[in-house]
């Protein structure tokens, strides 16, 4: 198996004392259970799964999924297996969490064919609200620089919406930049160029985010590269965007005044021409990590120029979601990824690497809760000669 160079560090897990992965077990899932339940016109059965759900956190233990004929039903029986008798606390926070947003699907019906919530997102109303609240005022007519491009997809992950409901007043505020390796991101895109490689884009969330990773989309096919945004399966994470919310979301764009309308028609014309392409796959909504890619998918991404991971979750998959030190260096880690690895990200969980003793020690006096505010972004990259 690819893996890490370094013995692996004990995952992440809502048993861990005064944690944020136990605020979120104990009091943010039910929470998100109770506005899935406020924001649809679910039939009794399906509200009354839902609430089960929320009332069984954090003491039940991890059931199979009772969801028959669901096309992932399988895999997660697998996924499930290794932690039997366990409870919401004591598995590993990032299964806890995937498995948590996968029972929302199952109590609704999403994959019932005869189900009055069949194929419907129950996230919906939270996405709509984020994305018309996405402020887009002062872009040139022109597709966006590389450097502000990359700046607006890093603070675009800031709009979470499983944090942050859209209907909600404030946000994280601040943008402080805790790492940054954007001049040799830059420098490597420009040999990308060079050569008209492909960049793949690991989306994180619909709504504000997704409109500037669209913008920075734009700016990549305007150099001659070509894009694969990568998606997920099925709703999740709230605010976790579809292949359904990218084309919702060009769709919206192209109904703003230009500049933003002229970007969106690009989009369009270079999905039309399939330099622009549309991916999805089940491992992004499962609780394997990084290191365990399916060979199909890690065979696809190897023909990659560069990856552009966004966000928090996507960041914690590559990284196991486990207590690695800070200061543990990034190509020990990483260095298993299928192609150079890009991450754009703000900070909202406890699982960092690449960081400088110095700069840390600085973060954590000035802000003690640096690592789960939002307030602190990650530029960080690990480059080596692959992909095409």
């Amino acid at each position: 198996m690819r893996q890490p160079l370094l013995p692996l560090p004990p995952p992440l897990r809502g048993a861990d004392p005064d944690s944020f992965a136990r605020d979120t077990v104990i009091r943010r899932l039910p929470a998100i259970a109770g506005r899935v339940l406020a924001e649809n016109d679910l039939d009794p059965e399906a509200a009354d799964a839902v609430a089960a759900l929320a009332a069984e956190i954090p003491s039940a233990p991890l059931r199979p999924l009772a969801d028959a004929g669901a096309p992932d039903l399988a895999l997660w029986h697998d996924y499930l297996a290794p932690y039997a008798g366990q409870d919401w606390l004591a598995v590993p926070w990032f299964l806890a969490e995937t498995y948590f947003y996968r029972r929302i699907l199952e109590a609704i019906g999403y994959f019932r064919p005869r189900s009055g919530a069949f194929g419907r997102d129950p996230y919906a109303q939270q996405k709509r609200l984020g994305l018309e609240r996405t402020p887009l005022a002062g872009l040139a007519a022109e597709p966006l620089p590389l450097d502000a491009a990359l700046r607006g997809a890093l603070w675009g992950n800031q709009a979470d919406l499983s944090l942050w409901p859209a209907d909600a007043e404030g946000g994280p505020g601040g943008a402080t930049l805790l790492a940054d390796d954007g001049p040799a991101v830059l420098a490597h895109l420009d040999a990308l160029i060079a050569r008209s490689a492909t960049v793949d884009v690991i989306l994180d969330n619909a709504g504000a985010e997704l409109a500037h990773d669209l913008l920075l989309t734009d700016a990549l096919l305007a150099r001659g590269l070509r894009v694969r945004l990568h998606a997920k399966a099925h709703p999740t994470f709230v605010s976790d965007a579809t292949v359904g919310d990218v084309r919702d979301t060009i769709a919206w764009l192209a109904g703003r005044p230009d500049p933003v309308a002229a970007a969106a028609a690009r989009l369009v014309a270079a999905l039309a021409e399939s330099r622009l392409t549309l991916h999805d796959d089940w491992f992004w909504t499962s609780p394997l990590a990084g290191w365990e890619l399916p060979e199909a998918l890690f065979g696809t991404l190897a023909t990659s120029g560069l990856l552009i991971s966004k966000g928090d979750a996507n960041y914690r998959r590559w990284l196991g979601d486990r207590h690695w030190p800070a200061v543990t260096p990034l190509a020990d880690v990483l260095g298993y990824a299928p192609a150079p690895l890009l991450l754009l990200r703000t900070c909202k969980s406890e699982v960092a690497i690449g960081l400088d003793q110095a700069r840390l020690a600085a973060a954590s006096a000035r802000d003690p809760q640096w690592m789960t505010n939002g307030r602190w972004g990650l530029v960080q990259f690990v480059g080596r000669e692959t992909g095409g």
